[in-house]
């Protein structure tokens, strides 16, 4: 049984938590990944800001 599985197979605690999968936890690690979606995220936040001024 995978280790997402093993959450939703405990009959006497039942927990709605979702566990990321492996490719979810490699993309949160990955400082690359993470540096362009912080660049994506500040050029988001420059175009709204542009538009209020």
């Amino acid at each position: 049984m995978k280790k997402e599985e093993e959450n939703f197979a405990k009959s006497d605690q039942f927990n709605l938590t979702m566990i990321p999968g492996s490719f979810a936890r490699k993309m949160r690690t990955c400082k690359i990944w993470q540096f362009f979606r912080f660049m994506v995220i500040n050029i988001k936040m420059l175009i709204v800001v542009s538009k209020s001024h």
